[in-house]
Parts: C-alpha cells; structure tokens; sequence
C-alpha cells in the first residue's frame, strides 16, 4: 500500500494536480502582463517563495547562517534541508 492508504495518496494526486495548474496559471499571468515572477518575489522578500524576514537576511549577512536557519524554520515551519537551501541563497 505504500506510505499513503489509497484515500491519502489519491488526494496528494489531487493536490500535485491542482499546484501544476496554479503554477500554470500564474505563469501565463505573468507572461501576459510582462512581469517576471523572480523580480516579484525578489521584491517581496522572497526566496523559492519563501518569506525571509529581515532578520533572516541579517543573520546570514553577518555569516551566522546556523542562526538564520533556525530563525527560518521557527518562522516558516520549513524541515532543515528546505531551510539550509533558502538560507544559501541569501
């Protein structure tokens, strides 16, 4: 049966279904108003779509990248990886 019962793992279908036509949505909103989404979420202080506080950002400014990662996940609800990956982008 897997890690899902069938139930769950039809609704995470469902789901990964529904964010491809989102994504698919933004994508030709974007493309028809000219807008480039990296420069919007740039913008709104975001990195992968993820919010990063000031404070974040400040933390790995000065090289405290463990900090910001912790600070991240507290804020963000992020696992580790995710978080490290947003972090060393900054």
């Amino acid at each position: 049966m897997g890690l899902f019962g069938n139930g769950q793992a039809r609704q995470v279908e469902q789901l990964q279904r529904r964010v491809r036509e989102l994504e698919g949505l933004v994508d030709e909103l974007s493309r028809r108003l000219g807008v480039d989404p990296a420069v919007v979420q740039a913008e709104a202080g975001m990195v992968d779509g993820v919010k990063v506080s000031a404070e974040v950002r400040a933390l790995a400014a000065k090289d405290r990248k463990i900090e910001a990662i912790k600070l991240l996940r507290a804020e963000s609800g992020l696992g580790l990886a995710d978080a490290k990956r947003v972090v060393d982008q900054l």
